[in-house]
């Protein structure tokens, strides 16, 4: 044996949702480069069928808000690649769901964690009883954020992410017994934009009287890796949780962040 095949996921199958585009889809490249077959999922099709294309997979639509799609979906997978062995939750959002907690509305708050908490809830309960009824273990892989730990974007993205690594503990202590492993990938600054990422200089912006926006901008600018992190950092990090090479890993919450967490 070679340390390089604590990392094949040849005969693996996986399913990555909301990797359309970003960190989803380098994750999804990532698993079908260790040697996965890789189903993928996001609320975009087009991104999805534009993924799946790219790693050779299946591309699909899905809403994880939705019960009964996220069921189907996975069923979906298990019939077109012939298993499930690896989930990584992915899928999540903010834009316009976020801010100061006096504008906050409800419905902004339920449609929020609809998806990066429930979508979560609903995507791991179905992978849970897909790879106990298989009986061959399995990896969930549930994308968190340093923002867990380090708030920054609001009570409901924060509070949302926070979560998410807590239902990654309780499952892993659940599931252990199944040889299902569970873990938090928790990314730091990660640039899934167009174009360059602004540079870390050590020289914040000048403050905006916002205490969220101001912790955030000088902890990017202090950022002890010196750089954003590309999204297939985020990738290899998955693959490793995904592999061999994490065997004995489960509960964990692990930040691949550049230091973030240290400041």
């Amino acid at each position: 044996m070679r340390a390089t095949d604590w990392i094949d996921l040849s005969g693996k199958m996986a399913h990555v949702t909301g990797a359309g585009h970003g960190i989803g889809a380098a994750i999804a490249r990532a698993l079908a480069l260790a040697g996965a077959k890789v189903a993928v999922s996001d609320i975009d099709a087009a991104g999805a069928e534009e993924t799946a294309a790219a790693v050779g997979g299946v591309g699909m639509a899905l809403d994880v808000s939705d019960r009964e799609a996220v069921d189907a979906a996975l069923a979906a997978t298990v019939d077109r690649l012939g298993g499930l062995d690896i989930l990584v939750n992915n899928a999540g959002v903010y834009r316009d769901l976020i801010g100061p907690v006096r504008d906050i509305s409800d419905a902004m708050w339920r449609k929020l964690w609809s998806v990066n908490v429930d979508g979560v809830f609903y995507c791991c309960r179905a992978a849970a009883r897909i790879m106990i009824e298989a009986g061959r273990g399995g990896r969930i892989i549930n994308v968190s954020s340093t923002q867990a730990v380090t708030p920054g974007l609001g009570v409901t993205y924060d509070g949302s992410k926070a979560a998410v690594a807590q239902i990654t503990k309780a499952l892993a202590l659940e599931l252990a017994p199944h040889r299902i492993n569970v873990n938090a990938l928790a990314p730091g600054p990660t640039w899934v934009q167009g174009g360059d990422p602004p540079p870390v200089d050590g020289q914040p912006p000048p403050p905006t009287g916002d205490p969220l926006a101001d912790t955030v901008a000088d902890r990017i600018a202090r950022l002890p890796a010196g750089h954003w992190a590309d999204p297939m950092e985020q990738g290899k990090a998955a693959v490793f949780l995904a592999s061999a090479m994490s065997d004995f890993v489960t509960g964990a919450y692990l930040p691949v962040d550049g230091g973030w967490l240290t400041l």
